[in-house]
């Protein structure tokens, strides 16, 4: 008997282990490193801030990068349509002219700007991962 309920309860532990690492991330959960929104930000001022302005504020020909127009957007998407936006259409001068990790290094840093809390490691490119993580407005 005492072997069937350690059994039991092995499997209980790993059916909860299993369904945690299933369960979508979201951009409240630390997703990016400061550090890597600090290399982002670099990058954001030296290939996006001409059009979006230095706050990501937006301009007359680009959407903001932050607030309620930004998360309004993009609430109930995943980090990899955002992803794949910038990497496919930005900058406007040059579409898909950023690595990958640029862009990547870039969202982390409009994550840092819209508050969501930084964590250990750096936000990804794979692109499954990407798919993984949910934005959302609010936590």
């Amino acid at each position: 008997m005492k072997t069937v309920t350690v059994f039991t309860g092995a499997i209980a532990l790993l059916a909860v282990s299993i369904a945690a690492a299933q369960a979508p991330k979201t951009v409240w959960e630390g997703v990016y490193s400061d550090a890597q929104a600090g290399r982002g930000k670099k990058s954001y001022i030296a290939n996006c801030a001409a059009c979006h302005n230095e706050g990501l504020q937006g301009g007359d020909l680009a959407p903001a990068l932050k607030g309620e127009e930004f998360l309004l957007k993009w609430n109930d998407k995943s980090m990899f349509e955002l992803v794949d936006r910038i990497q496919k259409t930005m900058p406007q001068d040059n579409p898909g002219g950023l690595m990958s990790a640029e862009n990547a290094d870039i969202v982390a840093y409009m994550l840092q700007v819209n508050r969501m809390p930084g964590g250990a490691a750096d936000l990804g490119t794979d692109a499954a991962a990407l798919k993984a993580i949910a934005i959302t407005k609010t936590k």
